[in-house]
């Protein structure tokens, strides 16, 4: 059984569940959730339509916003209508689709590779960074879970021309790239399918799929978005230029080379485990669509970092397209150990989920934050604006349930600033008086305790 990738898959099911109610507070992009969840709430509360994401943060405006296809959060807000609305809801739809995308990534690459090989592969990429963020309300996994979906049945329809899979692969490619664009470098699978099968029966006219994918995605993110950002005025980003990438990334190599090894399994040996599969690799002769595939992966993934710029390091989640890539080259490495598969398996898996799994655990640190919901309760009408310094993380805005403005600890103590945020409606101050002291000067104190004082602005 402990051979069966299907009894793993489970598991990381089983472990996932642990802790999976809880509030949005652990230490890793509890803000990226928190923006997500707000658009899940809107869509509950019925304050918005499908093709109008909102958040809470307004800053006097709608809140519309330009962003990554919202359909998990849609569906997170209209289940909700069902079962209440809790972030372990938007939590468990990621689960479920990652868990998916971890069964179709086996029955994939074991098309073309070993069942040993294929098995480590599918072990290492649950073990990697797509451990920790398979649970948050974010759709980066999910995205590439279905875009893994997509491909394989673009390979089924492939090699059999049904119509049951063209339409299942149109969909999923479609949808992985509209859930989130960052997935496009695997958009080099087309290589590796024009040259595997070369010489191999095949339905050629099916590779059009994976080119029209690309349109709804184009659709989405470079004419709807910028419509939306410059109608409602909340941000869309699309990245810099790729020379201001460039600049960014060149003047950072350490930190960027820290980023590309630690990062897809948050620790060394499972980078150094793909590196010696394609040393591996090499030695064995292994087809050139593998070699291709692979080179334009790297330049569709280096385009990626480029636009980026800064983010790509800041943000680690940023590096899971190529998890899948570093999983397929580390397994074959690992493979080809023999007897001592497994011993390198478990170290590469302790050093991985060492690193990662006190993210699921609860956050003591951070708990208090969840007092704002009783302070906005019993103090703070609900269609009241307020302002919190949050310094650009919208978390505590989320748990007051009221919208308004996001500001910082400077910005909370100047008059001036708070004077003109009150005339575009802003009536109540949150502050988290951990930051900074309580501004009494601007209005009269409302309620406090040990962590926040509520102002009504004067």
């Amino acid at each position: 059984i402990l051979g069966n990738a299907s009894f793993w898959i489970a598991l990381f099911l089983v472990v996932h569940l642990l802790g999976i109610w809880y509030p949005p507070i652990e230490a890793a992009h509890s803000w990226r959730q928190a923006t997500g969840l707000m658009v899940a709430r809107n869509y509950f509360q019925g304050n918005t339509s499908f093709f109008f994401p909102m958040v809470d943060e307004t800053n006097g405006g709608s809140g519309i916003i330009g962003m990554e296809f919202p359909l998990l959060y849609y569906l997170h807000g209209k289940l909700s209508l069902w079962f209440g609305f809790h972030p372990g809801l938007g939590r468990a739809i990621t689960l479920v689709i990652s868990c998916l995308g971890l069964f179709y990534f086996y029955a994939l690459i074991r098309r073309f590779v070993s069942e040993k090989h294929a098995f480590y592969s599918t072990i290492l990429f649950m073990v990697s960074c797509f451990f920790m963020y398979s649970r948050k309300v974010m759709p980066d996994t999910a995205a590439l879970a279905v875009y893994i979906i997509g491909m394989f049945y673009f390979f089924e329809a492939f090699c059999r021309g049904e119509k049951r899979d063209i339409f299942l692969s149109f969909l999923f490619l479609s949808l992985g790239l509209l859930l989130k664009i960052s997935m496009l470098p695997l958009w080099s699978f087309l290589v590796f399918a024009y040259l595997y099968y070369r010489n191999k029966p095949k339905k050629a006219w099916v590779m059009l799929i994976p080119v029209l994918s690309l349109i709804p995605a184009f659709l989405w993110y470079f004419v709807w978005n910028p419509y939306l950002e410059g109608t409602y005025g909340n941000w869309y980003n699309l990245g810099g230029s790729w020379t201001n990438g460039a600049s960014v990334l060149l003047h950072q190599p350490l930190t960027l080379l820290l980023h590309l090894v630690f990062h897809p399994f948050f620790g060394f040996f499972g980078f150094c485990a793909g590196m010696y599969g394609i040393y591996r690799s090499w030695n064995h002769g292994v087809d050139r669509s593998v070699w291709f595939s692979l080179v334009v992966f790297l330049v569709l993934f280096s385009a990626f970092a480029l636009k980026s710029g800064a983010i790509f390091i800041s943000h680690d989640y940023y590096i899971l397209p190529l998890v899948p890539v570093l999983s397929l080259l580390a397994g074959w490495g690992i493979a080809s150990t023999g007897k001592y598969a497994w011993l390198v398996m478990a170290i590469i898996a302790s050093e991985s989920l060492g690193n990662q799994w006190h993210d699921l655990s609860w956050n003591e640190n951070e708990a208090y934050k969840l007092s704002l919901k009783t302070i906005a309760d019993q103090h703070i009408p609900s269609k009241a604006l307020v302002a919190i310094n949050g310094n650009s993380n919208p978390q505590e805005l989320f748990f007051l349930n009221r919208k308004g403005w996001n500001v910082s600890n400077d910005q909370c103590q100047q008059e001036p600033f708070m004077k003109a945020i009150k005339a575009r409606g802003c009536r109540f101050l949150v502050c988290n008086t951990r930051s900074v002291p309580c501004p009494t000067f601007l209005g009269e104190i409302v309620a406090e305790d040990e962590n926040y004082c509520l102002l009504e602005l004067k």
